[in-house]
């Protein structure tokens, strides 16, 4: 989401400094690399009426000045895009990172619950009152607390044969 409303922003200022709306223009779109920019500026004004606007002038060619303050502006809307939105793009970078890293939960918690999981290992099901001491322990949520055993007997229990076993028996009951 707030990915969304950074390129909102990114539009708007756009907007605000182009003067032209999203969706207005020619749908080029700007690049890092000069290499990339064709002659754009002889390519809008080509002649596409065969050498004459209808009023019988020639072409709209830019003068050397026009050209060089058309590049001028462009760099320094370049430069000023992409230092304005710099800071946004890392924070919205570390986000990404910060959620990717989220699903670790700390060695010493992983620990507590691995060693009740170990002393448990035939039923690793906590009863409300093993969650509530689990969370004293460790700090984590009871949330936290039940999908971690949720994916922890996904992962380990049914792969282990002598605890399917007694899964299935259980079952049964």
């Amino acid at each position: 989401m707030e990915a969304v409303m950074a390129c909102w922003e990114i539009e708007q200022s756009l907007q605000s400094l182009t003067g032209v709306s999203p969706g207005e223009g020619t749908g080029a779109t700007m690049s890092d690399d000069d290499d990339d920019q064709v002659d754009s500026d002889a390519n809008l004004f080509d002649g596409s009426l065969d050498g004459a606007d209808g009023m019988g002038f020639g072409p709209l060619i830019p003068t050397e000045s026009e050209r060089s303050l058309m590049e001028r502006v462009r760099q320094e809307l370049k430069h000023e895009l992409k230092n304005g939105y710099k800071e946004k793009i890392v924070d919205i970078r570390e986000e990404i990172l910060r959620k990717r890293r989220a699903g670790k939960l700390p060695g010493d918690t992983t620990s507590v619950l691995k060693a009740w999981w170990q002393s448990h290992s035939k039923w690793p099901y906590p009863t409300e009152e093993d969650k509530a001491r689990l969370v004293q322990e460790t700090g984590l949520q009871l949330k936290q607390i039940n999908n971690w055993f949720i994916n922890q007997r996904k992962r380990n229990w049914h792969s282990n044969p002598s605890s399917s076993t007694a899964l299935k028996s259980k079952r049964k009951r």
